[in-house]
């Protein structure tokens, strides 16, 4: 994939887990770091451009 749209969608992923994190009612047992928010945003869109790339292969 594009690496800006990569990059893009890491930023906004990275945004709606920070966010979702911060809205949850439960207590979590560690509050990530902004390194591991991070992490697991580009985590994230590893798994979605696997996703494109078997979609691709079809």
């Amino acid at each position: 994939m594009n690496h800006e749209v990569v990059r893009q969608l890491e930023a906004s992923i990275e945004a709606a887990i920070a966010e979702a994190l911060a809205e949850v009612d439960i207590e979590l047992p560690v509050s990530p770091s902004l390194r591991t928010l991070h992490l697991m945003a580009k985590a994230a869109v590893s798994v979605y451009e696997a996703a494109v790339e078997n979609q691709r292969q079809r």
